[in-house]
């Protein structure tokens, strides 16, 4: 799912593929699939969200329920789809055809004949003012650098170009052109994101800072239409009967619930009124297998917990102390403890699944960096103890208290994060402040730099290492940390120009050392897989490995049966 999604840790072990499952190692069901001659008559989903959507200002948004809804609701270029082979593809949506220059360096998209809700034509102008507006330095977005591949976009983005030297232009009206700095493998792959919706011009300005905040200030040309956003309760969705596609939509009406307690989502599953949610207690596997109402789909869902420290807290502005504290958790028990099995233990930075040429970058880069720093500094303690002297903090690590945010309030937030502060506590001899706080103030928090240690998950948006490698260039502005590094932006950016996978490969191999051991910015914790059960009479329900899961073919068969 891979919104670059933004997600707590604990809403990521559980709420971030509750919506759908984000991913699966099986076949999807593709819209081909199934006898719908006897489909419900009356067709709705009851899903859930793991949170309040914090925007959806496309520019603005960058949060998995911002994005899951933004994708149902506004059609962009492309549409990630499994074809009748299991291959994921980028599907036409807007645009109904393309073509590239033989160089790599142009592409061309034609768009179809489709409309707004209102029956105003989709424009290549929309997609235009959206990719300039996301790229204006005003808006601030933290998805900018997402398009970085087009030519002029970075430098407009920090203010060093011009305009109309952006590699984005609006032929006509059913015409769009992007011109990129070099070939890039995986454009086609990034159409399909959210930062490549288009916006209308005329609501954003109607509507100001109100934009993207209620359902009246979003214009819709997708699959479904917001009808209700009630604020950390509900947002419900209705078949949109001007989308271009109306036909193969089935669903009258999904229904987002917004449920964040974990038990709360199990019962509301068990008794019928959610009919899919990732599942992670052992006696609730049992309850939900037992039933034999439910099919049990899992897999790695192409995404990494993490934490990560303000490097602008003192204690944290030494790369020592940092390097101590991602070597100072047990990966396996965490694993074991609180994902149920669910993952495996994290020693880098880039999940498994992620491809590079035509290899797996997990399994043929050959190294784990902080396996290798561990082996190295087998006493984290007394290498944080060097840390703080660095810092002329002393050597008591019992006089050090670290601000730690928690993004939920509900018991499992509290398991995790006790869990943490135990481990920190142990393992150097510090004191862990837990301080508990719903999402959007936890972004805020962060935002501000008011804490010390915080903890997310990310997803990946396309298959390759960049979209894990490319959050953390110095003007990617995603993880509010204070790191910025030349010599990682240097070796990053190198790998747009390298001449084959093998020199690419290796050239994030040595991004991923700096970035986990090296200068110890972030740590991983668990390659992160998913269980979901969903209910039987669910149908077509299209999961892919590198997008949201796709709500426009699926339909229900058997409810109430």
């Amino acid at each position: 799912m891979k919104s670059k999604k933004l997600a707590a840790v604990v809403m990521a072990t559980t709420v971030l593929t509750s919506v759908l499952a984000g991913c699966s190692s099986k076949p999807a069901q593709t819209p081909a699939g199934g006898n719908t001659a006897d489909i419900d008559k009356d067709q709705y989903l009851n899903l859930v969200l793991g949170a309040e959507p914090k925007t959806m200002d496309i520019s603005k948004a960058t949060d998995l329920y911002s994005t899951q809804v933004l994708k149902e609701i506004t059609e962009g270029l492309t549409r990630m789809e499994v074809d009748k082979d299991g291959k994921e593809v980028a599907a036409p949506a807007g645009a109904e055809k393309w073509t590239t220059s033989p160089d790599g360096l142009k592409w061309t998209f034609t768009l179809r004949d489709y409309s707004w809700a209102d029956g105003q034509k989709v424009k290549a102008s929309d997609y235009v003012y959206s990719l300039m507006r996301t790229l204006d330095p005003k808006t601030a977005s933290q998805y900018a650098y997402f398009l970085f591949p087009i030519k002029g976009a970075e430098a407009y983005n920090a203010g060093k170009g011009k305009k109309e030297d952006v590699g984005i232009k609006a032929v006509d009206d059913k015409t769009l052109e992007f011109t990129l700095n070099q070939p890039t493998p995986y454009f086609l792959l990034l159409t399909n994101y959210k930062t490549f919706l288009p916006q209308r011009e005329d609501f954003v300005t109607k509507y100001g800072d109100k934009y993207g905040t209620e359902l009246e200030t979003l214009p819709v040309n997708g699959p479904f239409k917001i009808t209700e956003w009630v604020h950390q309760n509900k947002v419900t969705l209705e078949k949109n009967d001007k989308y271009w596609d109306k036909d193969k939509v089935k669903l009258s009406k999904v229904n987002y619930k917004i449920i964040k307690d974990e038990n709360a989502r199990m019962n509301e599953l068990l008794n019928g009124s959610l009919d899919s949610t990732s599942v992670r207690k052992q006696e609730w596997v049992d309850k939900f297998t037992q039933s034999g109402k439910y099919n049990k789909i899992s897999g790695f869902d192409g995404s990494i917990v993490y934490q990560f420290y303000n490097q602008k807290s003192k204690i944290f502005s030494n790369a020592k102390t940092r390097l101590a504290m991602n070597l100072a958790i047990n990966r396996e028990d965490i694993v074991k403890t609180l994902y149920k099995g669910l993952g495996e233990p994290a020693y880098g930075w880039v999940p498994f699944g992620i491809q590079i040429g035509t290899e797996e970058f997990r399994k043929a880069v050959g190294v784990e960096p902080l396996k290798a720093a561990a082996e190295k500094n087998k006493d984290p303690k007394a290498l944080f103890i060097e840390g703080m002297k660095e810092l002329g903090l002393g050597e008591d690590p019992s006089k050090v208290t670290i601000k730690m945010l928690e993004s939920g309030t509900d018991a499992q937030s509290k398991e995790f994060a006790e869990y943490y502060q135990q481990a920190y506590q142990k393992a150097l001899g510090v004191k862990i402040d837990i301080q508990y706080m719903e999402w959007d103030t936890f972004q805020k928090k962060l935002d501000a730099f008011e804490y010390d240690l915080a903890g997310m998950a990310w997803g990946a948006d396309y298959n390759d290492p960049m979209t894990f490698m490319d959050m953390w260039l110095s003007n990617a502005n995603q993880v509010q940390t204070g790191w910025k590094s030349a010599k990682y932006d240097d070796l990053v950016n190198k790998t747009r120009n390298a001449k084959d996978s093998k020199e690419r490969m290796d050239l994030f191999k040595q991004a991923e050392q700096l970035l986990v051991a090296d200068d110890a910015t972030a740590a991983p914790v668990t390659y992160r897989k998913y269980q979901t059960f969903r209910a039987k009479y669910v149908q077509n329900l299209m999961l892919v490995n590198f997008g949201e899961p796709e709500l426009k073919y699926a339909y229900t068969q058997g409810r109430g049966k």
